[in-house]
């Protein structure tokens, strides 16, 4: 009896090694397969945890900045200093001046606490046109200043502080989150434009949505208009 058993148990040895293969096989192939969303869509692969640095932009400077180095910024007379948003706790973060990317969209900061101003858009105060400033969501280890900007509602107050100390208002009236191709077109295009043709505008921008390790961009971002208060 116990040869027999022995014997059976190895006949059956080989459709055990078969099915572990496969078993190996198909992880594999699901792994692969739920990599490669990641890497082209940002999608997170399910019930795996991924580390904070394939989530976010992990070349943005996190080193905070102080406020010594807040009080001493310094810009042209006319040009936007610092933005502060109340509602999100937001005061005086520096603006700085910045060009476009190689992907002719509005380039951000080097650091995840400041903020960019297109000196092709309006300067503040000027009385038409939109002034339009960039800034960051997040970054791997910190949040940026613009992270709470999808909150933002209608009617709620943004300052910009010019670099001669004038202080312009404005006010909330839109908001909408959309999908990076769409925001690069027509939503750029939105944001350009005052929201009221007779008001100086604002346009604030910010990324959204996961993180595209290929394209090294986030696949949404949020667009947020407001009007000045006269």
């Amino acid at each position: 009896m116990s040869v027999t058993g022995l014997y059976i148990q190895r006949k059956n040895l080989p459709l055990v090694r078969w099915f572990l293969v496969a078993v190996a096989l198909l992880f594999l192939g699901m792994s692969g397969w739920f990599t490669y969303k990641w890497f082209t869509t940002g999608q997170e692969p399910p019930l795996i945890s991924l580390p904070a640095h394939a989530l976010a932009n992990s070349t943005i400077d996190e080193t905070p900045v102080s406020s010594r180095m807040i009080n001493d910024y310094v810009v042209d007379a006319t040009h936007p200093r610092y933005v502060s948003i109340p509602v999100l706790g937001i005061d005086k973060a520096r603006v700085q001046q910045v060009g476009l990317t190689k992907n002719n969209t509005i380039d951000t900061p080097k650091n995840i606490s400041d903020t960019a101003w297109y000196p092709k858009s309006a300067h503040p105060g000027q009385g038409y046109g939109a002034v339009v400033i960039n800034g960051h969501n997040s970054g791997v280890m910190r949040d940026g200043v613009f992270k709470g900007l999808v909150d933002l509602k209608d009617g709620d107050q943004i300052v910009i502080e010019r670099g001669d100390g004038q202080k312009i208002t404005y006010v909330v009236v839109e908001n909408k989150t959309e999908a990076i191709e769409q925001a690069n077109t027509s939503g750029l295009q939105r944001i350009m434009t005052p929201y009221e043709s007779d008001k100086e505008g604002l346009g604030l921008i910010t990324d959204a949505g996961s993180w595209v390790p290929r394209d090294k961009v986030f696949n949404k971002k949020t667009l947020v208009r407001a009007v000045v208060v006269e």
